[in-house]
């Protein structure tokens, strides 16, 4: 006979107290972006005690990123490398650093269960997710679902820092036949996401003594001369580009300026200013055509400005870039997605993403793509992170659900 839902169901909550104590277990590893090896022997434990086939993929020393050699992607296949389609679930085991333990009530990889929680760094931003997505797969297993379909899991490294990770492992699973990417999304689906290029616009002046600043240049006026442009045009983009998964924010493209200095001494005009940010990405728009125009509204500035006329603005692309991309709301994909979630909480929830991702190197090569995971992803990144204990059961209960109803073609 075949399992019910209701026997899938039923297994995610008797896996569910082991399921939330290997979480905290894998919080309390500080896997910081080039730490990972500091986890991923814990998760190589967890495949090879269930006889998943585990691949160990090290960093290319040529990704630029420090302590290569003992960096490395866990692969690993449910129920086993059968030679039918795949399927990727997709999740980033590094986390961003803690920052000063002081601002958080609790050891920031303390990896406590109180209240209903998860704490500690890591526990939204992935490892909950991650968590979900390997006891939707042990509950399948032990509920005697056979799927038509081969899942590869990808634990990946480096996404907090460069995307190298991912970029590696999509090298070795070249061509799913659709990926789940584990990343928190308050457990709603995410169908479509917008792009990103991040920047650094450097611009030069002439010193002089504040006491006669019109002897120099202030870098730092024509720095924001270069600002208000690249708003403008920002928010000029914003304004064509509509989605209603992204009815409830601004603008889906945002753009934002993280960092800027200028000047080197309080009594000196600015001889130099520099800015460092990102523009939003449309979904299917490639990245070189927004350099293009980008690099057209800096040379749109220098030439209304003496100065800059003769020393134009300098832009520096700090990143290849992350491709926005969507998948349509009637694809399997999606709608295995929406049924399960409507099984599971009696409810749809939809929308976009305007945050970078891994699933941008999916998405963007026409992989039918989501992102579906549990936790609040404002609690990312920040002091007192954690995540809901009950939102980590419902999320695998959905993936569960979603793999099992999912259909996939070959090519």
């Amino acid at each position: 006979m075949r399992p019910t839902d209701a026997d899938v169901t039923a297994r995610v909550d008797a896996l569910a107290e082991d399921m939330l104590s290997f979480l905290a277990a894998t919080v309390r590893d500080p896997s910081e972006s080039g730490w990972e090896d500091r986890v991923t022997g814990r998760y190589a434990d967890w495949f090879t005690a269930r006889d998943w086939p585990v691949t160990r993929q090290p960093l290319e020393e040529a990704s630029g990123e420090p302590r290569a050699a003992q960096r490395e992607n866990l692969i690993a296949w449910y129920p086993g490398r059968r030679g039918l389609p795949c399927v990727v679930l997709n999740g980033h085991v590094d986390v961003v650093p803690a920052g000063e333990e002081q601002a958080w009530s609790r050891l920031p990889y303390s990896g406590d269960r109180d209240g209903g929680l998860v704490h500690g760094r890591g526990s939204v931003d992935m490892k909950g997710g991650i968590a979900a997505g390997l006891y939707a797969l042990a509950a399948l297993g032990e509920a005697g679902v056979d799927l038509p379909f081969d899942v590869a899991v990808q634990l990946v490294v480096a996404e907090e820092t460069t995307g190298a990770g991912t970029r590696a492992a999509v090298r070795e699973v070249p061509d799913p036949a659709a990926a789940l990417v584990l990343e928190p999304t308050g457990g709603a689906i995410v169908p479509v996401s917008t792009g990103l290029l991040f920047f650094t616009v450097e611009v030069t002046g002439v010193a002089a003594h504040t006491s006669a600043p019109w002897r120099g240049v202030d870098a730092f006026d024509k720095l924001i001369r270069v600002r208000e442009a690249l708003a403008e045009l920002a928010r000029k983009r914003g304004a064509a580009y509509r989605h209603p998964l992204f009815a409830d924010v601004p603008t889906a493209i945002p753009f934002a300026i993280g960092t800027a200095r200028a000047g080197s001494w309080r009594a000196a005009v600015p001889d130099h200013a520099t800015m460092s940010g990102r523009i939003g990405l449309m979904p299917g728009e490639p990245p070189a055509e927004l350099r293009r125009e980008v690099e057209r509204v800096l040379a749109e500035v220098a030439a209304t400005d003496d100065w800059l006329r003769d020393h134009p603005p300098s832009v520096r692309w700090d990143h290849e870039g992350l491709p926005g991309w969507e998948t349509p709301a009637d694809h399997p994909l999606i709608t295995a997605l929406r049924s399960a979630q409507r099984e599971c909480t009696g409810a749809e929830s939809l929308t976009g993403f305007t945050a970078g991702s891994d699933a941008a190197y999916f998405g963007a090569r026409g992989v039918p793509t989501a992102i579906f995971g549990p936790g609040d992803v404002t609690r990312a990144h920040a002091p007192d992170e954690c995540v809901v204990e009950a939102d980590v059961v419902r999320a695998a209960k959905v993936l569960a659900l979603t793999l099992a109803r999912l259909v996939v073609r070959d090519g």
